[in-house]
Parts: C-alpha cells; structure tokens; sequence
C-alpha cells in the first residue's frame, strides 16, 4: 500500500494518520459503522463496504491495529 493510498483510507474512517490512537481509530469505525449499517438504511450498503475495506486495509498494513 502506497503512501497516498494510506491516507485516503485513514480519510475515509475520519481519523488522523499520524495521531490517532489505537481507541480512537476503533471508536470512528465503530462510530460510521453503526451510521451507515445497511440495516438503518439500505442505500448505504456501498459506503459500509468502503469503510470495511478501508479498515481491512488498514489493520493489514499494520499501520493501525484493531
């Protein structure tokens, strides 16, 4: 994963890539899940998919651990 790339995911979830704490990157993906669950509204199934990924990215790159 490129530079660029990391922080457009780190974008994405809301959070500072540089400060951002463990709890404090838990708490925003936590925060957009509960938001953009396609339960509470069905046309936001591709947003949540995003946000997902971007933290699937993320915790893989091992930048960030969930």
């Amino acid at each position: 994963m490129t530079r660029e790339e990391a922080l457009r995911l780190f974008r994405r979830l809301g959070v500072d890539p540089v400060s951002v704490s463990r709890k404090d990157f838990r708490s925003a993906y936590y925060r957009l899940a509960k938001r953009y669950h396609p339960d509470a509204s069905p046309r936001t199934a591709d947003l949540m998919a995003q946000i997902n990924a971007a933290r699937a990215a993320i915790a893989k790159s091992g930048q960030q651990d969930d």
